[in-house]
C-alpha cells in the first residue's frame, strides 16, 4: 500500500488534508491563528510603564510575558518573568524602573500564517515557553504559550 502511495504521488500534506483531525494533520495544517490569544487577551504594556505594571500584565494574562509598545502600538520588545527574576535577584526597584530600561529588544516573534508546529521548533530551538504573534507592520496581533500547543495537539 505505502508503495502505492509513493507510486501516486500521496504526500504526508495529502494525508493531511485527508485526514484534519489526526495527529499528522494537526500538525501540517494548524497555524499560529487558529490557537492565539487576540485583542484585550494580548498583554502588553506601554514602553512607559514600570517593571511593577509590567508585572501586573503578566499576572492578570498568565502567559509569562508581556510585549511593549511604542505609542503607535509597535512591539519594541519583551519583558518576562525570567526578566522578572533577574531583576529582583540584582535588586532593581521594580516601581521606579521604567520597563523599556529593562526590555528584551529584538525578541522572537510568530506570524497568525506560521504552522504551529514551526512555531514550537522556533520555542524549542531558544528554549522560550510563550510568543507574540506579529503582522506585517511589526504591531501585535496575538499571543500564544506552549501549554496552548499542548492543548491543541501540537506537542
Amino acid at each position: 500500500a505505502v508503495a502505492l502511495l509513493d507510486a501516486n504521488g500521496f504526500t504526508s500534506d495529502d494525508f493531511a488534508l485527508s485526514h484534519p483531525g489526526g495527529s499528522l494533520g494537526r500538525k501540517l495544517l494548524l497555524t499560529v491563528a487558529d490557537i492565539m490569544l487576540t485583542g484585550d487577551e494580548i498583554p502588553l504594556v506601554p514602553e512607559q510603564a514600570t517593571v511593577s505594571e509590567a508585572l501586573l500584565e503578566i499576572s492578570r494574562k498568565g502567559l509569562g510575558l508581556t510585549g511593549i509598545t511604542d505609542t503607535k502600538r509597535n512591539l519594541l520588545g519583551v519583558f518576562t518573568d525570567g526578566d522578572l527574576r533577574r531583576l529582583l535577584d540584582a535588586r532593581v526597584d521594580i516601581h521606579n524602573t521604567l520597563v523599556e530600561e529593562v526590555m528584551t529588544r529584538g525578541c522572537k516573534t510568530s506570524r497568525g500564517e506560521d504552522l504551529a508546529v514551526e512555531a514550537l521548533n522556533l520555542m524549542e530551538q531558544y528554549k522560550i515557553s510563550a510568543l507574540l504573534v506579529v503582522d506585517d507592520n511589526n504591531q501585535p496581533v496575538g499571543a500564544f504559550n506552549m501549554h496552548m500547543l499542548l492543548k491543541a495537539g501540537v506537542l
